[in-house]
């Protein structure tokens, strides 16, 4: 069962940087805490995977998230920063020949800072 955010996580903005196939920058946006990547990578005119529409079952949204670092002396980890991956994504990103370290942006919510990388940016 996903985690419900607490009112500091959705009252907060969250700093989402794109990087490209090769980690390279290539944009950076800010969305309120607790919204879904997918959602927000979509109203920003990148292009993402969607054949099936953001419901999870076509694994073409996948992306590596990368949890950024607050300050100089801490990262947080993937669970501090998007919501956890179930065992419906799990069994999407296999069935879909994915990497499991992967994440359907469709189903996840960001938390903290991140970056994003995908092979088709």
């Amino acid at each position: 069962m996903e985690k419900i955010p607490s009112k500091d996580v959705l009252n907060k903005q969250v700093k989402v940087t794109i990087l490209n196939k090769h980690g390279k920058k290539i944009d950076e946006f800010f969305m309120r805490g607790g919204m879904n990547l997918w959602v927000f990578i979509r109203k920003h005119g990148l292009p993402i995977g969607s054949a099936c529409s953001g419901v999870g079952v076509c694994g073409a949204c996948d992306v590596k998230v990368i949890p950024s670092q607050q300050d100089n002396s801490s990262v947080l980890t993937q669970n501090d920063s998007i919501s956890i991956q179930n065992d419906f994504e799990k069994e999407t990103l296999k069935r879909n020949n994915k990497p499991q370290d992967s994440r359907l942006a469709c189903l996840c919510r960001v938390y903290n800072d991140i970056e994003v990388q995908a092979d088709y940016w």
